[in-house]
């Protein structure tokens, strides 16, 4: 017996679907979920292909079409080298600016100089120095915003800074309003002898480096703290004084050396 086909319109099977549709539409939320779950469950291997060759053409025309992979590392590496100059130059920029920012340097010129070498049992740094005009002898040198010495000698892109604990050198220095010659001790220290006591200088004071002939310094600038006072050997009446640096010579990276009244 042969079987009875029914014919089905398109009209109904349009109305069917609308219908569907509309009670798809009205489901509530969790049950439309879970069959979109059922969906993904029951197609997940002929989805997953289709993802893969997706993701195989984007990645391939990334990596190979655009630029091969070599050369995008060697420009990321490039802009990294760049960024860090950027801000390593910036740095440098606001520590000159804070200096320039200042009325009474006014005029004074900077040359910021990387350390190389350190040596503080010799007294002494090298540093680096870019481009820069109007460096002789007996400049004073910044770091960390104090005097920690002076140039003593230097060549094109290199100088050394005699630091002020070394015992060879002699700064003009004031403690307690009263001006002295400072000579280094050798020791990470310096000593200003025969003091009046009547100046009442204390452990804690702070002493500052002062103008000297060469006129390589316009207004006074710390240089350190006094550390120990002691009665001078050659009268009871006056003492010796002690200076430690308010600044550590060997975690320096960079320091500003001082040229005043800079050629235009």
């Amino acid at each position: 017996m042969a079987r009875k086909h029914t014919k089905v319109s398109r009209r109904m099977l349009f109305t069917w679907l609308m219908l569907g549709g509309f009670i798809l539409l009205l489901a509530p939320q969790n049950l439309t979920g879970k069959l979109q779950l059922g969906f993904v469950h029951v197609f997940r291997w002929p989805l997953s292909i289709g993802g893969d060759f997706a993701l195989t053409a984007n990645t391939n025309q990334t990596l190979e079409d655009v630029v091969p992979r070599r050369e995008y590392d060697k420009l990321q590496n490039h802009c990294d080298n760049l960024e860090e100059l950027l801000r390593a130059q910036r740095e440098k920029f606001e520590r000159l600016y804070g200096l320039y920012n200042t009325y009474k340097w006014e005029g004074v010129n900077y040359i910021v100089a990387d350390v190389i070498t350190a040596n503080r049992a010799r007294g002494e740094l090298t540093v680096a120095y870019g481009k820069g005009t109007g460096m002789v002898k007996g400049q004073y040198v910044l770091g960390d915003n104090s005097i920690i010495g002076t140039i003593s000698d230097f060549s094109a892109g290199t100088a050394h800074v005699k630091l002020f604990t070394d015992p060879t050198c002699r700064m003009p220095a004031s403690v307690g309003g009263v001006e002295r010659l400072m000579q280094g001790n050798g020791d990470n220290s310096a000593k200003i002898l025969q003091l009046d006591k009547a100046h009442k200088v204390k452990i804690g004071d702070k002493v500052f480096a002062s103008n000297n002939q060469a006129k390589f310094l316009d207004a006074p600038m710390i240089v350190g703290t006094v550390a120990q006072v002691k009665t001078s050997r050659e009268s009871p009446l006056l003492v010796d004084v002690t200076v430690k640096p308010v600044c550590d010579f060997e975690k320096l990276e960079n320091v500003a050396i001082i040229i005043m009244n800079p050629r235009k």
